[in-house]
């Protein structure tokens, strides 16, 4: 059985650790703008769930379709949460691969392997992992079954990991890390 699987960035106007993290200036575009060109490059619709205009915006001048997240999604909230809102605004699809917005640096061929992965019918869940196998989640697939019937967001057990080492921004250390790795430095 083929599945048609599409993607969302989610990307809140503000962060507790790095002011204004996922629209920052990143070499030169606003941070979530990376992945959403993978993104954009790799799925027939993309979509953008964010409570910030200037996120949605610039997401639709890309090509993206924006998603207004209301504010009670938008504290400690697990992704899950967000992702169902989201599911609901979106064309019906099998499954969603979300991509971080403050992972800049994941790879493109990773999210392309989790789409792969997620179309082959076979998986309901796969995210990416750090090496010791803790889950990461710069890149995240389900199917929208998994998601209707979750259960606890904060117990998550993918079917497969996928290793990835890319860089989770949380706060200025991370950022400028990412950023000399981005840059080749």
């Amino acid at each position: 059985m083929s599945v048609i699987a599409i993607a969302l960035i989610i990307a809140k106007e503000s962060s507790k650790r790095l002011e204004n993290k996922n629209w920052r200036d990143f070499a030169g575009k606003p941070m979530f703008i990376w992945n959403l060109l993978k993104c954009i490059a790799l799925f027939e619709k993309t979509y953008v769930s964010s409570d910030y205009s200037f996120i949605l915006n610039e997401a639709k001048k890309y090509g993206a379709i924006p998603i207004w997240r209301p504010k009670f999604l938008c504290g400690d909230i697990p992704s899950v949460e967000v992702f169902k809102h989201a599911i609901k605004k979106m064309n019906n699809p099998d499954a969603i691969i979300s991509v971080q917005a403050n992972s800049p640096t994941v790879d493109l061929k990773i999210i392309e392997k989790v789409k792969i992965m997620m179309e082959t019918g076979h998986f309901q869940e796969v995210e990416t992992c750090h090496e010791n196998h803790s889950i990461y989640g710069s890149v995240w697939g389900i199917t929208k079954d998994k998601l209707e019937n979750y259960g606890d967001p904060y117990l998550r057990k993918p079917d497969a990991m996928i290793i990835d080492s890319s860089i989770d921004i949380h706060n200025i250390e991370d950022f400028n890390k990412a950023l000399k790795e981005f840059n080749g430095n």
